[in-house]
């Protein structure tokens, strides 16, 4: 008489797609993390060259809090990504990936429109 054991269900991450999908939210969170630091350091920089101007001068940088405000949002989502990415259920790992694809869309474009507005003055 031969014991069956049951056979573990293999694991997504296990799979070579979703070991693709985990090399994707690795690097992805690398570069949202990076960037987001990035960002509260050029909020940091314009907040430090406003104290010195007047609430009405023209040239002063404007938008700081904001700008601090999303990389923190954004720094918080990453954390928020990783720990959706433990749940076990069918439905939630795809859609996470989908949102890790959306996010590193929306952060590579903002951090491009940051550049083009800070090379432009």
């Amino acid at each position: 008489m031969h014991i069956r054991y049951p056979q573990p269900l293999s694991d997504p991450a296990e799979t070579g797609r979703g070991k693709g999908l985990l090399v994707l939210a690795i690097v992805e969170t690398t570069l949202t993390t990076l960037l987001s630091l990035g960002w509260m350091a050029l909020a940091l920089a314009m907040s430090m060259e406003a104290y010195d101007r007047e609430p009405g001068d023209p040239g002063r940088p404007s938008g700081q809090g904001g700008l601090a405000l999303l990389a923190l949002g954004v720094l918080v989502s990453v954390g928020v990504t990783w720990l959706l990415r433990t749940v076990r259920r069918p439905g939630v790992r795809p859609g996470v990936s989908g949102a890790v694809a959306l996010r590193l869309l929306a952060v590579l474009t903002l951090t491009g429109f940051l550049l083009a507005d800070l090379l432009d003055g």
